[in-house]
């Protein structure tokens, strides 16, 4: 018959498992949290077809919140533009200053991760 100490086995079970748990959370946090400059460029990226508000919300996955400190800074600067489409919704497109915003900020991309594929979409570039 095999002696185990219960407690002792137990114990290096919750330490196991927690030490697992707390890897996993360090992992989801490093894909969860993106920079500024991220979340500005998915927002821009998203818009650049010219958008309504929930449309960008969707994609550029934002708070409300979030959204309209992004918004107002985005809108500020001119990377951003409001207009209302034919119904009389309001939308939003990237403007030509934020189109060259995204420009640079692929050519940044691309010297920091050279591994990122480059891909083209019109006139933009994206990683």
């Amino acid at each position: 018959m095999c002696n185990i100490n219960t407690e002792y086995f137990t114990a290096g079970l919750i330490k196991l498992y927690l030490k697992y748990w707390l890897l996993a959370l360090q992992e989801r946090d490093k894909i969860k949290n993106r920079s500024k400059l991220d979340i500005i460029y998915d927002i821009l990226v998203s818009a650049t077809g010219g958008v309504k508000k929930t449309h960008i919300m969707s994609h550029a996955n934002l708070s409300s919140e979030q959204m309209n400190y992004y918004f107002n800074t985005l809108l500020s600067h001119s990377l951003l533009n409001a207009e209302k489409d034919s119904e009389d919704n309001l939308v939003y497109k990237t403007t030509h200053k934020g189109v060259r915003f995204l420009h640079c900020c692929a050519q940044i991309k691309s010297l920091i991760a050279p591994v990122a594929k480059v891909r083209m979409r019109s006139d933009l570039l994206f990683l």
